[in-house]
């Protein structure tokens, strides 16, 4: 099971007149200004018409478009009325215009996509076991120690009777990988 974890740096907040709806998680793949083909997959949809934007939620919703995206986006497009997705097509729309009438407060977001298919045969899905009845529980720790032990393996100074194992596999992650776990697995 492939698992991503989305590391989001801020949160960004569009807002047109007093009806706003947070679209960070949108914007996380498809760009601030949805100038980007989502996980290099998707159409560029600031170059969509407002009505191929608006079918595509719909679809999205209904769970009738999408291709390798399809439950992603429809897990993301669920929550959202039809005025609601009327108000997101304005939203992209008028983002990409030269006269918008939302304020927006934008700051750096990112994704990180980590596979912890390693991880959950000992961990658990939810990072919930003790490993083999040695390690801590993962989701119990904090974002600091889960970045600390993992690095720690990584470079050979932290771990027990699962050192060697362990540390293969965090050899695996990259720092971005790491910190993007430790912040949605990592208790707060």
């Amino acid at each position: 099971m492939k698992q991503s974890i989305l590391l989001l740096t801020t949160l960004s907040l569009l807002t047109i007149n007093s009806f706003s709806i947070d679209l960070h998680k949108c914007q996380g793949c498809h760009g601030d200004n949805f100038e980007k083909p989502a996980m290099n997959l998707s159409r560029i949809v600031k170059d969509l018409k407002t009505e191929e934007i608006r079918t595509a939620l719909q679809e999205y919703k209904h769970g009738s478009h999408g291709g390798s995206m399809q439950e992603v986006m429809q897990e993301q497009i669920s929550k959202f009325t039809d005025s609601e997705i009327d108000e997101i097509v304005k939203i992209i729309q008028d983002k990409n215009s030269s006269t918008s009438v939302y304020q927006e407060t934008i700051e750096q977001i990112s994704l990180v996509e980590v596979s912890t298919d390693s991880c959950i045969s000992c961990h658990g899905e939810y990072f919930e076991k003790s490993a083999m009845g040695y390690s801590r529980i993962v989701n119990e720790m904090s974002k600091e120690d889960i970045i600390a032990s993992m690095n720690g393996y990584k470079n050979g100074t932290y771990g027990r009777e699962m050192k060697a194992l362990m540390s293969a596999q965090a050899l695996q992650f990259s720092e971005e990988e790491i910190e993007a776990l430790a912040k949605i697995v990592g208790k707060n």
